[in-house]
């Protein structure tokens, strides 16, 4: 991490503050910590401009100090390199250089607790509220075709266990998502008694 641009360095520490919103999903998934993720806003880069890698490196810390804890409780490793970095000598001077190896080995433990929990992160957050954006339309169409759906959950937990989904995950703010499955199998899932799904003349308004 050796650019020392502004905007860069701005854009730097917005990154963790998208992990700490993950952090404090987590803590609001297992009923720890202060939670209130939702409260927590990224300001554009305009407000950011001034921030340093001494106030990213400090915001790690300070990250890693809340998900040790979580690690613990789930009994998740502790990554040794944060731990250690965690008591390490705060003024060693090659902090900046390594600054960017320990967000990726700090999102990659973030990853591992939200697949655990079923927790889309916030930085994916979009893509996947896209995804389930469409999900929804093909249920409104396939209600409008075929009237009432399925909606008795250990049905359509079976029917997904079926596809080999074997778990519903949730965005940030807990909302159930649907995996990105096709339309076709949505209609499997979601319609009652539902035969030969390739050919229902309902999937060509999905399409």
């Amino acid at each position: 991490m050796a650019n020392n641009n502004p905007e860069t360095l701005a854009q730097f520490y917005g990154l963790f503050l998208y992990k700490k919103k993950d952090i404090i999903a987590i803590q609001e998934k297992l009923g720890i910590g202060p939670g209130n993720a939702n409260k927590l806003v990224v300001p554009p880069d305009s407000e950011l401009m001034g921030k340093t890698l001494a106030n990213s490196y400090e915001l790690l810390l300070e990250l890693v100090g809340d998900l040790i804890p979580i690690q613990e409780k789930l009994g998740i490793d502790v990554n040794p390199v944060l731990e250690v970095e965690l008591r390490r000598d705060k003024t060693s001077s090659d902090k900046p250089i390594r600054l960017f190896d320990l967000l990726l080995s700090l999102e990659d433990d973030i990853v591992v607790i939200q697949d655990k929990l079923g927790i889309i992160g916030y930085t994916n957050q979009e893509r996947a509220e896209e995804v389930d954006e469409k999900a929804r339309a093909y249920l409104q169409k396939f209600e409008e075709f075929h009237g009432p759906l399925e909606d008795v959950p250990i049905v359509i937990l079976q029917k997904y266990g079926e596809m080999g989904v074997n778990k519903i995950r949730f965005t940030g703010e807990g909302h159930p998502l649907f995996p990105n499955l096709s339309p076709q199998q949505l209609h499997e899932i979601f319609v009652k008694n539902s035969a030969n799904t390739d050919q229902c003349p309902c999937l060509e308004q999905v399409s």
